[in-house]
C-alpha cells in the first residue's frame, strides 16, 4: 500500500514537468478587410495555428443570409462560438506534441507554426483593434519572429476575441 501511496505522490509531484499543450482562440486579419478565426495550441518548443473559421461577423445581419457568419451578442464573450466546430474537429485528435509542422500544414494551408526558438519578441498591447466594433476582445498579442517555411509572415497579429486572459496566454508563448 505505501509503495503504491508513494508511486502516486511521485507522479503528482513530477505533473508540472510533463509537457501541457496550451490552448486559445484568436482573429487575425488577412488582406486588410478579411479576418479569420484560429485555433492556437502552444506546445514547449512549438505554436501552432489552425484556421477553425473563415470571415465572420458580430453585425446583426448577414448579407449573405448567413447564420454561420454572424456572432450573436448573447455569445460574444465566449471565444469558442466562434469556431467553426466542422473545421475544429481536424484538430481535436492531434497529439501535439508529436506532430510535425509539416503534418500540421498539410492539414489546412492556412496553417502555421512558429517554432519557438525563431521568436524574437512577443507582447501584449492592450488597445482596441480599430475597426472591431461590436467583437469582444482583449486587445492583441503580437509574436514578431524569424519567417520560416512553416511561418511566412514576420509580424504575427492575434486578437484575443471573446473574453479571454492575455497574461498566460503570453507566458505560455515566452516559455521556452
Amino acid at each position: 500500500m505505501n509503495k503504491i501511496l508513494g508511486t502516486i505522490i511521485i507522479c503528482l509531484l513530477s505533473f508540472d514537468s510533463v509537457a501541457q499543450t496550451k490552448e486559445f482562440t484568436a482573429m487575425e486579419y488577412v488582406g486588410g478587410i478579411g479576418n479569420r478565426i484560429l485555433k492556437v495550441w502552444v506546445t514547449d518548443s512549438l505554436i501552432f495555428a489552425a484556421k477553425v473559421k473563415g470571415l465572420t461577423s458580430v453585425t446583426t445581419y448577414s448579407p449573405l443570409d448567413n447564420t454561420q457568419l454572424v456572432v450573436s451578442p448573447e455569445k460574444r464573450n465566449n471565444p469558442d462560438f466562434y469556431v467553426d466546430e466542422e473545421k475544429s474537429i481536424l484538430y481535436s485528435h492531434i497529439d501535439f506534441s508529436s506532430i510535425t509542422p509539416k503534418k500540421f500544414l498539410e492539414i489546412d494551408n492556412k496553417n502555421f507554426v512558429i517554432r519557438k526558438i525563431d521568436i524574437l519578441e512577443s507582447y501584449h498591447k492592450s488597445k482596441k483593434k480599430w475597426g472591431m466594433g461590436g467583437y469582444t476582445h482583449n486587445g492583441r498579442i503580437f509574436v514578431i519572429s524569424t519567417p520560416n517555411e512553416f511561418n511566412s509572415k514576420k509580424k504575427r497579429e492575434l486578437i484575443l476575441i471573446g473574453d479571454q486572459d492575455e497574461k498566460p496566454i503570453l507566458e505560455w508563448i515566452k516559455k521556452h
